[in-house]
């Protein structure tokens, strides 16, 4: 059996010999071990069970976990610690967020990963390993290109009334906010980034015919492409991009015609790495493939 799953702050996507499952996100930068291993739990008793999955008992397990927070040697200690806890035995590999865009894109090939989705990150990719990182910062210090980015740009305009009334009317009726529930939800919420993020859709959606949006998307757009995308291009050549993430799917149009002024193209893009990332281990680990039996390993 393999087990590849990824995660982020709002839901973590598990597949399992073909069949997927959706639990909470797991980040480990702000659950704590119990809540994790509780996560974990639900499951490893859902396999136990065979429900809703129909696999059976007693077969290997290969578990290849990719989580928002996983950034230290510490961390993805831990986290092995868990998942060893929950599949005894099991050959386990715990690595980032941005290793899973990476493989997905890029599989064993060389490449440079655009992550565009709530937040933002990118690095350059040799087929192996991540050679090159530039800090995103999150959604307070940077976080470019993503939708808590986006989204604070907007609300910042909003509630100083520099929106158009166009445009803010459309808002109000969609979002029925007071100024005292937008501060709440971003000075005392769980997930500040998450709240932010939730306006970007209103915001692409109306871009490519409202003038106000298009500059806001375009601006947010071009300070990832110049800030995070552009130092990894090397003099006189153009550099080959994937990106994962929601927003970076709705905004490819965007992408490619900012890239083309900086010598950037944006040649691949995915909404989320889970299946590609199925797939990349299925073909690493043939022998760990659905239906392959080996008595006596791993069993739980």
């Amino acid at each position: 059996m393999i087990i590849t799953a990824e995660s982020g702050a709002s839901k973590t996507d598990w597949v399992i010999d073909g069949r997927h499952i959706r639990t909470k996100g797991i980040n480990f930068s702000v659950m704590t071990y119990e809540d994790i291993s509780s996560i974990v739990a639900c499951v490893a008793n859902e396999i136990r069970e065979g429900l809703s999955l129909g696999i059976t008992h007693n077969i290997p397990v290969c578990v290849n976990f990719y989580g928002a927070g996983l950034v230290s040697e510490e961390q993805k200690a831990r986290m092995s610690e868990i998942l060893e806890d929950f599949f005894p035995g099991s050959l386990i590999e715990c690595s980032s967020d941005l290793l899973a865009a990476a493989r997905a894109l890029w599989g064993d090939g060389p490449g440079t990963v655009a992550i565009l989705g709530t937040g933002s990150n990118s690095c350059s990719y040799n087929g192996r390993r991540i050679t090159g990182n530039i800090r995103p910062g999150g959604y307070i210090l940077g976080d470019e290109g993503g939708g808590a980015a986006l989204g604070r740009q907007f609300l910042s305009d909003y509630i100083k009334d520099l929106v158009p009334e166009r445009i803010a009317a459309k808002f109000r009726e969609q979002y029925p906010l007071r100024y005292q529930d937008i501060i709440n939800s971003v000075y005392k919420s769980s997930n500040p980034a998450g709240f932010l993020a939730s306006f970007a859709p209103f915001i692409i959606e109306l871009a490519s015919r409202d003038s106000y949006c298009g500059r806001i998307l375009d601006g947010n757009l071009r300070a990832f492409v110049t800030r995070s995308l552009l130092p990894y291009r090397q003099a006189g050549e153009v550099l080959d991009v994937g990106v994962v993430g929601s927003v970076g799917l709705a905004c490819s149009t965007w992408l490619q015609k900012i890239g083309d002024e900086y010598g950037i193209r944006f040649c691949k893009f995915i909404s989320t790495p889970i299946e590609s990332l199925a797939d990349y281990h299925l073909r690493k680990n043939p022998n760990f493939a659905p239906g392959f039996q080996a008595d006596g390993r791993n069993h739980f």
